[in-house]
């Protein structure tokens, strides 16, 4: 019915564009016959300009087919020209010798023979249905262009989503493997503890199969997410790690990309706190500052210089996944803490989930 109706439409626009250039020719005409002092009988000019046109217009369908069936492109530039011109030589011709049916009809058409019109019109014809077909094919172009931009920003989106659901495919496994390991380590020390921590490690992967790992979440439901994964971590270090969480109200709500503390916290477990021989302890903090969202994560373990040898997949996959989400407009820092450690900060843009709503 849409396609029905926009047919319509273009042939309704069609017949008016042709009979407002029909008129407009007319017009011209009857002034230039005024201007040389001669009678104008305007009704005699604007039927046999409306004649003429329209016997143009029967052929423009033909022309737009032409222009999409054989478009010109580098490719083809060679063979596409001479053709086109070979048709708009075959509508002059033809539409000449339409014209020529109807002219016997017109009120004080002069007899004029087919030979003596086609040489006679056959150049101006072709400029006129030259100038269309150019008019159609810079429109077609532009059509074309169009269509291409909208299928690269569609692969474009395509790819990131791609991409992202790849570094979480990568992500996932790691943290899992880690934990299972983790686990396995116990279960002949410790089997209770070996135990808690594979419950724990069933409802985290509960939620995590819930959650769409490629939008964002409110900064509480990831902190509640950090908090049964730091649970399970309690079980393995004992009492060798301290975990201390400092997040602002005012923050809670702001959305941040999902699982996005998870494999910085684990970073901190396992290249910072891991590596001591000491009890250490790991900061999680949350604030606003100057329009952004700044999430850090403090160790006192080894250092970024010892610890950045075994950075891995974790880190490096959330770098990744920041720049595919935000742009330049967010980032993952690893600098030196100080009084020994390491300090993982991300910065994203701040926006509240009611704000995004």
């Amino acid at each position: 019915m849409h396609d029905a109706t926009q047919r319509w439409k273009w042939w309704i626009g069609g017949f008016a564009l042709w009979t407002a250039l029909a008129l407009l020719s007319a017009s011209e005409r009857g002034i230039w016959l005024l201007y040389r002092g001669q009678h104008v009988n305007w009704a005699r000019i604007a039927t046999y300009s409306l004649a003429d046109w329209h016997a143009c217009g029967v052929f423009i369908p033909l022309l737009v087919f032409a222009t999409r069936r054989w478009p010109i492109d580098r490719r083809h530039l060679a063979s596409r020209i001479p053709l086109h011109l070979a048709i708009i030589l075959g509508v002059s011709v033809a539409k000449i010798a339409l014209f020529q049916q109807v002219r016997p009809f017109l009120p004080g058409a002069n007899d004029m023979a087919l030979a003596e019109m086609l040489a006679s019109g056959t150049i101006g014809e072709m400029i006129a249905f030259g100038s269309v077909a150019g008019v159609l094919h810079a429109a077609e172009f532009h059509h074309r262009f169009r269509e291409r931009e909208a299928l690269s920003l569609q692969l474009q989106a395509r790819l990131s989503d791609a991409q992202l659901r790849a570094l979480r495919a990568q992500l996932n496994p790691h943290f899992l493997f880690n934990t299972l390991n983790a686990a396995t380590a116990l279960l002949h020390r410790d089997p209770d503890a070996a135990d808690a921590m594979l419950t724990r490690l069933g409802e985290l992967l509960r939620l995590t199969l819930r959650a769409d790992p490629d939008h964002e979440t409110p900064l509480r439901e990831e902190i509640e997410f950090l908090d049964r994964y730091v649970a399970i971590m309690r079980i393995r270090f004992a009492d060798r790690v301290t975990i201390r969480s400092d997040v602002d109200a005012g923050v809670r709500e702001a959305l941040v990309p999902s699982f996005i503390l998870q494999p910085i916290v684990e970073n901190a477990f396992e290249h910072g706190v891991g590596r001591l021989q000491r009890p250490g302890s790991i900061d999680i903090s949350a604030h606003a500052s100057g329009g952004a969202l700044v999430l850090q994560v403090r160790d006192d373990g080894p250092g970024p210089v010892e610890a950045s040898r075994g950075l891995g997949v974790g880190l490096t996959n959330t770098r990744q996944r920041l720049a595919e989400l935000y742009g330049a407009a967010a980032g993952l820092t690893l600098s030196a803490r100080a009084g020994g450690g390491t300090v993982v900060e991300v910065r994203l843009p701040l926006r509240l989930e009611d704000q995004a709503a």
